[in-house]
């Protein structure tokens, strides 16, 4: 005598938004990822050329040492520039930085697979520039406000971060 099994289906899984607060962890921890990967080599050198003192003694020093501001510039530039393709390019390759990667969310795009400058949109709040500092405070405020949960740069980049559930 032969064995039914049930005939029931598969477990399906349905796109939402992802959590605020799983975005959140997944960024705190690839921000402390590029602070070990990235920002950690240039610390002996910014300590070597930055005199310790208040904010003061530090832009007075500054101005009068011009071209050690202007290495400085470019340091934070370079620094800025690795923070930057460290988000953009895991995204562009994999869908997912690896803080994402640990809290199970992902980036789309418009319908499409994502394209590089959709990838390099979305992490250009990261440039320590202006007018892009102003994204330091806009960028995420817009989750708030927007129907999707999206930040103004995933808006922009015409992207959204994602999660699976499953139903």
């Amino acid at each position: 005598m032969k064995k039914r099994g049930l005939n029931l289906p598969g477990m399906r899984t349905v796109k939402g938004s992802a959590s605020v607060w799983k975005r959140l962890a997944a960024f705190v921890f690839d921000l402390l990822l590029v602070n070990l990967i990235v920002f950690y080599p240039f610390r002996g050198f910014m300590e070597k050329i930055m005199p310790a003192g208040s904010i003061k003694e530090t832009y007075q020093f500054l101005i009068n040492n011009a071209k050690l501001a202007g290495a400085l510039s470019y340091v934070s530039a370079v620094m800025a520039v690795l923070a930057i393709l460290y988000f953009a390019l895991l995204e562009y390759k994999t869908g997912q930085t690896i803080g994402k990667i640990l809290m199970r969310i992902y980036i789309v795009g418009d319908g499409k697979e994502l394209r590089l400058w959709q990838c390099l949109a979305r992490s250009m709040f990261l440039m320590p520039v202006f007018p892009f500092v102003l994204l330091w405070a806009l960028d995420p405020l817009f989750m708030f406000f927007t129907a999707n949960s999206q930040r103004l740069s995933e808006i922009l980049s015409r992207t959204r971060t994602v999660e699976d559930f499953a139903v």
